[in-house]
């Protein structure tokens, strides 16, 4: 642990405010400052709680650390015998070898120790009186004059400079850090599919709100950080982007994108505060405001309900597409934002400030997360570095130079999403381990066995949006290198990886045409996921050619089998209502398919070309629909019960796949007949591993039936830590006053 935080400060462990040990069980070299700590330290301090379990006391005691310590450095330990005569002569040996002053004098390896314990030959060279006549002076042996003097001239030195840091007057707390390990059953879950943070501290730092494992998806989960487990938070399924109320007994959170909700800890049941949101983050200020996103920019209501009123205000006329993450300034100050323009990479985003309604912005710095603390703006940058600015509330203006002060913080999904948060009393908890291009594909079975396309490929950016070929032999992947995603084929398995579209604007949710040849997607010009639809062929010759020839933004390409039909939807109104469309081969004329008063998504045509399954909200959840093609008016089934999403057809036509409302993959039996008919449905794994789509299917099928393609987070993900800083505050006002 010394060495760790010596490193970790890059100072000396005898720092002002860093206590690194108990003084009864530090090895010399320790107490006294030493830069090189080696696993002999350790040795040491497991031979002195070896003595005070045999003994019934350390080595070494006194009224004071200061006493303590000068005796650790200046005296030789009580032979064992005398306290205790049962004790084996061997036992004492090697315990009085591990407690000796030079670290080259003990036991390389704790190793060396247990074997010494067990050897009953075992003799140090250590001097042993007779248990029945101890040594004069309390048994003390001699030691090399020498020795003794120089521990002795350093004893009072050593005393006030290595033990500063708990003698002496002590302005905060000392910075403590530890990374939280999770059983499976409770283990932090994958980034949702609609972004946002996976986690929250409360305000008294004694407690964090994460998104774990539900019933097939995700749901909030509280560990208090004096307790091994956490428990679910009841009414949290489908949560994202936890925040706390400013008293810590209510919990909002985002739900698919669109609902704002409000959890209690109290049992209370849970409430949703609006459903009009379009939101990946939320904050709850100190006045009583909860923030949120909304097309539009960010608003804010008050928790107990009305109308919503916009703070921050969109500037589309500067190709601005997003703002995102808002916390509100203490006081009412106001709200940091992050913002973004269309084609922008992570690095190019920008923080600003803004005061309240019709206020003016100030943009501040470039970042992907901001936060105030202690006079300073907290930022968390593209690459993953935590740095502070001075800030002044008042002014909403940067008053000095960063300082940088972490780095390792866990960015993902293209630099859009950071699991970091602060409690009021100081203590930071966040994600660890950069994770950006670390998504890759995988075929899972029936069974949900998993296994990688290709385990040697890295195609060295972030994998968005797939879609396989109609032969299985191929497989288009949107890319995202620089903050700008194309269109890329990769022949599989493990076949050449190229990509297919250039220029400056981006290529997304990519389909198949009909033969395979061409690759279809949309030329996405706002950085929304939506524009017109082009297509280019599979092998990378010639220029892309639009698919419709209209100009119109929308959301998915679904070709039907026979070429005669490109089905797609609309990108959604700003209540989030999207309907679904059709283009007759050669018209330019969109015919409407499915068009009600709630959202309708994710379409997708039989093979035969007979039937449509979609995704509509018409009954208050997603479930899974059905209707005739292209006489979509004349009939409608409903197939999922239990909530649905993401339908797709099986080749065979006897299966129509769905994940419902618990993550999990469904199979519905589609009856042979002129009518449309579902047979037996059938649970056959959780998709809860697998990355979400992000407004189009996030998985495709084989065309076997057999085997389902997904994509998810690679290792680096699975192996990143949740780290806990106590008193992370008050180190930062110690170095910021250095």
């Amino acid at each position: 642990i010394a060495l760790a935080a010596s490193k970790a400060s890059g100072a000396r462990m005898t720092e002002t405010g860093m206590s690194l040990g108990t003084p009864h069980y530090m090895s010399p070299e320790q107490a006294m400052g030493e830069r090189e700590i080696t696993a002999r330290s350790d040795v040491y301090a497991l031979g002195a709680i070896l003595y005070e379990m045999l003994t019934g006391e350390p080595p070494f005691t006194g009224n004071t650390a200061q006493a303590v310590v000068a005796r650790v450095l200046t005296e030789s330990p009580r032979p064992l015998g005398t306290q205790r005569h049962t004790i084996p002569r061997h036992v004492e040996a090697a315990v009085l070898t591990a407690l000796e002053k030079l670290p080259a004098d003990r036991f390389s390896t704790a190793a060396e120790f247990a074997e010494a314990l067990k050897d009953k030959s075992y003799a140090s060279t250590v001097s042993l009186p007779s248990a029945a006549a101890p040594a004069a002076g309390g048994g003390a042996r001699p030691r090399p004059a020498r020795l003794t003097l120089a521990l002795a001239g350093v004893a009072a030195v050593a005393t006030a400079a290595a033990l500063w840091g708990w003698l002496g007057p002590r302005q905060s707390e000392p910075l403590t850090q530890f990374a939280i390990g999770m059983r499976a059953a409770e283990a932090l879950a994958p980034v949702p599919n609609t972004g946002g943070a996976r986690l929250a501290i409360s305000p008294d730092g004694r407690a964090i709100a994460y998104l774990g494992p539900g019933e097939g998806g995700s749901r909030l989960w509280l560990r208090r950080l004096d307790q091994l487990t956490a428990t679910p938070i009841a009414g949290s399924e489908g949560a994202a982007s936890p925040f706390f109320s400013p008293d810590g007994r209510r919990i909002g959170f985002i739900k698919n994108g669109t609902s704002v909700l409000i959890a209690s800890l109290d049992g209370a049941p849970t409430v949703t505060l609006t459903d009009r949101a379009n939101s990946t983050g939320g904050d709850w200020s100190d006045d009583g405001w909860i923030y949120f996103e909304v097309d539009s920019g960010v608003a804010r209501m008050r928790p107990a309900g009305g109308a919503a009123e916009l703070v921050h205000r969109i500037e589309e006329e500067k190709n601005e597409v997003g703002a995102e993450w808002p916390f509100a300034l203490p006081g009412g100050k106001g709200v940091l934002v992050r913002t973004r323009r269309a084609a922008q990479g992570p690095a190019d985003f920008d923080i600003v400030a803004v005061a309240g309604p019709g206020a003016p912005r100030h943009v501040l710095t470039r970042g992907i997360y901001a936060r105030y603390a202690a006079g300073h703006l907290l930022v968390v940058t593209a690459d993953g570095k935590l740095v502070a600015l001075p800030f002044d509330t008042g002014s909403l203006e940067l008053t000095g130079s960063p300082v940088a002060l972490l780095e390792g913080i866990g960015v993902r999904t293209g630099g859009f999403n950071v699991d970091l948060s602060l409690s009021g009393n100081g203590t930071l908890v966040y994600t660890s381990g950069s994770t950006l291009g670390s998504r890759r594909p995988f075929w899972v079975s029936r069974e949900g066995v998993a296994t990688p396309v290709d385990q040697t490929w890295d195609p060295q950016g972030l994998i968005g949006n797939i879609a396989l070929s109609p032969d299985g032999r191929q497989l288009a992947v949107e890319l995202a290198r620089n903050g700008k995603a194309d269109i890329w084929v990769k022949q599989l398995p493990t076949g050449p990886f190229s990509r297919i579209t250039f220029g400056d604007t981006a290529g997304v949710r990519p389909a198949w045409s009909p033969d395979g040849r061409e690759v279809y997607f949309i030329l996405d010009r706002v950085g929304v996921g939506v524009g017109p639809m082009f297509a280019h062929r599979a092998d990378g010759t010639g220029i892309a050619r639009p698919l419709v020839a209209v100009n119109r933004e929308l959301g998915q390409i679904v070709p039907s089998r026979d070429g005669r039909w490109i089905v797609t939807r609309t990108p959604g109104n700003s209540s989030g209502l999207a309907d679904i469309l059709g283009f007759r081969a050669g018209d330019s004329t969109a015919v409407t398919l499915v068009a009600t008063p709630a959202a309708e998504l994710f379409p997708s045509l039989s093979r035969d070309g007979r039937w449509l399954a979609y995704t509509s909200n018409e009954s208050g959840t997603p479930e899974v629909y059905v209707r005739p093609f292209p006489e979509t008016a004349t009939a409608k089934w409903q197939v999922s019960t239990a909530g649905g999403q993401q339908p797709l057809w099986a080749a065979s036509g006897r299966e129509l796949f769905y994940i419902n409302g618990r993550g999990e993959m469904v199979s519905a039996e589609i009856r042979p007949g002129a009518a449309f008919s579902v047979g037996e449905q059938r649970t056959l794994f959780s998709t809860g591993p697998y990355a979400g789509g992000g407004g189009i299917h996030s998985y495709a099928v084989s065309p076997d039936d057999r085997r389902f393609l997904f994509t998810r987070e690679g290792e680096a993900l699975q192996e990143s830590e949740l780290v806990v800083a106590q008193h992370w505050l008050d180190a930062l006002q110690r170095r910021l006053a250095k």
